[in-house]
């Protein structure tokens, strides 16, 4: 029989060889993404994905939310057709995209009560929306304007859900419930800057470190979001308290 001692080691071993592989997938993918063919991450990218995917199994066990795992199946695929052919495959990318953004939504919304939403409108809050705002539709106005008429609708589809998106991790940030919150927040702008940045050096104008930086910000976004709903409890109406200043 296996004592509660034993089996704790041999998690901890286990996470700790999970880690190895991520952060080793990692730095070889940004390798890749600064010296070689960004071509090759098609194989090392999904390599990538996989680690968190097992990460985040391990962490939850028999508590792993569907959803996610189904979230980083197609964020997987994805990354497979963006590194094989951007431009050829973007309409699949855009709905693959879309999908992901949704379920992320959909996850996070166990972590909105809405009964107890607290004033958000601030000088910084009304900055950071504009500043937002302003990215993505500078970004959606020159894609529109580059591609072909039968791919608008998937662009505007992508940008609709990136938005619902912002607004849902915004929203839970600033109500300031969770302590895990500044990670949620900082998986956001990563996700928003990726999207944005890697549809500019696609379409528009292609430079190795926009590559680089694309790269870099998708996997800790991901990363990042899976450590929320891993180390993130749900609060109870009842359980939150107000805050005053």
């Amino acid at each position: 029989m296996y004592t509660s001692q034993s089996i704790i080691i041999s998690t901890l071993k286990k996470i700790k060889i999970i880690d190895i592989l991520f952060y080793a997938s990692f730095l070889i993918s940004v390798i890749i993404s600064i010296y070689l063919d960004i071509r090759i991450l098609r194989y090392a990218m999904p390599f990538v994905i996989a680690t968190i995917l097992l990460k985040y199994i391990n962490l939850t066990k028999n508590k792993a939310q569907p959803l996610f795992v189904f979230a980083l199946l197609v964020m997987l695929l994805s990354d497979i057709l963006s590194f094989y052919d951007f431009k050829t495959y973007f309409v699949w990318i855009s709905i693959l995209v879309s999908i992901y953004l949704i379920c992320c939504t959909l996850i996070l919304k166990r972590y909105i009560n809405i009964g107890k939403l607290k004033p958000i409108w601030s000088i910084s809050v009304l900055i950071s929306a504009l500043s937002t705002s302003y990215i993505i539709y500078t970004t959606l106005k020159l894609l529109i304007n580059i591609v072909p008429n039968n791919q608008v609708f998937f662009v505007v589809m992508c940008a609709t859900c990136l938005i619902i998106y912002a607004v849902t991790f915004a929203i839970i940030y600033l109500n300031d419930n969770y302590s895990a919150g500044t990670i949620l927040l900082t998986s956001g702008i990563f996700m928003i800057f990726q999207i944005t940045l890697s549809s500019i050096n696609k379409f528009l104008y292609f430079d190795k470190t926009f590559s680089v930086l694309t790269v870099i910000c998708h996997v800790i976004s991901i990363y990042l979001f899976m450590k929320f709903i891993t180390e993130t409890e749900v609060i109870q109406s009842k359980d939150i308290k107000e805050n005053f200043i």
